[in-house]
């Protein structure tokens, strides 16, 4: 079965075949078959996607989708909030249900929002039923994802150990990699979402990276790297150890130092920064730029729902504008440093000390595309229109009232697009989105059971929302 996508621009994000502003992609089956101008294909179904952008399906890295249905209660919160409300209060009320439901309409959100591929970074899975729950809503939305089974953080009982001395459950990921999740090359994936130096003892540390590296998983770690962490040398003692490489991610990293991030960075590790969850509660750069400038490829992410909205479009703009915001503040530090070394202002401008605007567009593309299949070592099978990779694009129409008139297009989509404008979304060379419309049934029935999840979960709790949605 063949499809040819033609006549749009593509951003391929592939560095060999660039930018073609009138190009087709022709998919066979679920593989990019080709990219270039004008390609034969007399057998193939067309796609028309003149005046339309054509580029790769975006890349989640870092979304606790099983969140959703208590989305926009938390924006006010503080990071300690977080912590004894989230985990203290609501986790513990999660049905397998609950998972089921927010984890569907979650993703079937990030399908309709351009996101082909999610890390679902799952750690509200109290019992396995709770785990198959989750993954039930994940492979029913059609979205490629990796599934990373996370642990709960419960308050321990008399008697009991606190969570931070208790490795990642062996026979969990033993069962899920001996049986549903068993294929690398599968759609759903899994990964070991573990505790990390920050939330753990060095020897769950141990246990925790032998256990994923036995499976051949990715492990992934939430880490702050603040003066509160469990392991003080962070990742400088789990590289001594021979624990680091690119087989690990870390989320967050605000508080890293110079020294230990490049020991990080040259591991090999990657780092996903989440800039909009991230700025609100802390006043430190997000680490994006930082790892760019140490030779690293940064990926970024939105987090939680809870705190801000989970799209990669909304992500790649705060990541730019709060990036800018910072390397801004660095250069003006730099030149009241050295009052003498200040370039002469022209009159009648903004009288701005800035020259040259850092970051570019493009380069936020990239980080939410190529280098968040990286990330998730993923890069072989997705993240750019490259002939033999997956069929993962999207097709995003420019003719909206909040579209037209857009010029150059990467600006284009990141200022000015929303999901309305993503019009065809394609995951594995089947269409999941077309011509505007999501193609999962029975979603009407899904959204109304995601809003009695979410009015069970608040009931009693007096906390935003918890009188229902209206």
């Amino acid at each position: 079965m063949r499809t040819l996508i033609r006549g749009g621009l593509v951003l391929s994000m592939d560095e060999r075949i660039g930018r073609l502003p009138q190009g087709d992609v022709l998919v066979e089956d679920d593989r990019i078959l080709a990219v270039g101008p004008a390609l034969e294909a007399p057998d193939a179904a067309v796609i028309g996607a003149e005046g339309c952008l054509v580029l790769p399906g975006l890349v989640n890295a870092h979304l606790h989708t099983w969140q959703t249905a208590l989305r926009a209660i938390g924006g006010d919160w503080t990071s300690a909030d977080y912590f004894r409300i989230m985990h203290g209060v609501l986790g513990p009320r999660y049905q397998p249900e609950d998972l089921r439901v927010g984890t569907l309409v979650g993703a079937l959100a990030q399908l309709d929002a351009g996101v082909t591929t999610l890390f679902d970074w799952c750690h509200g899975n109290a019992t396995p039923e709770h785990t198959d729950a989750a993954l039930d809503g994940l492979l029913d939305s059609g979205i490629r994802a990796v599934f990373g089974h996370g642990t709960v953080k419960p308050q321990p009982r008399p008697g009991e150990p606190h969570f931070s001395e208790v490795p990642h459950p062996a026979a969990e990921i033993r069962r899920l990699r001996t049986t549903r999740l068993a294929a690398d090359t599968a759609r759903v994936t899994l990964a070991a979402c573990i505790l990390g130096p920050d939330y753990s003892t060095m020897d769950v540390c141990r246990a925790d990276f032998a256990l994923a590296r036995e499976y051949g998983l990715l492990s992934s770690a939430h880490v702050w790297g603040n003066t509160n962490r469990l392991v003080p040398e962070g990742y400088r003692r789990l590289a001594e150890e021979g624990l680091l490489g690119p087989d690990h991610n870390l989320v967050h990293g605000t508080y890293l130092g110079e020294e230990e991030l490049r020991v990080i960075v040259e591991s090999g590790v990657s780092v996903t920064s989440t800039a909009a969850a991230e700025v609100k509660g802390n006043a430190r750069e997000p680490l994006s730029c930082r790892v760019a400038a140490l030779g690293g490829a940064p990926s970024i992410a939105p987090d939680t729902e809870l705190l801000n909205g989970g799209g990669m479009l909304d992500c790649m703009r705060a990541a730019l504008q709060l990036h800018r915001l910072f390397n801004n503040q660095h250069i003006v530090a730099r030149q009241q440093a050295q009052p003498a070394a200040a370039a002469a202002q022209e009159i009648a401008t903004s009288g701005s000390p800035i020259t040259a605007v850092s970051l570019t567009h493009e380069a936020v593309l990239r980080w939410a595309t190529i280098n968040n299949a990286r990330a998730l070592r993923l890069d072989h099978r997705i993240g750019s229109l490259t002939p033999g990779k997956q069929a993962d694009l999207i097709i995003v129409r420019r003719d909206s009232l909040g579209m037209i008139g857009a010029r150059e297009p990467v600006q284009a989509l990141i200022h000015f697009a929303q999901a309305a404008d993503i019009r065809d979304v394609m995951a594995g060379g089947r269409l999941l989105k077309q011509d505007g419309r999501l193609l999962h049934p029975g979603l009407a029935a899904e959204k109304a059971r995601l809003l009695a999840s979410g009015d069970r979960l608040l009931a009693g709790t007096g906390l935003p929302g918890a009188a229902g949605q209206g």
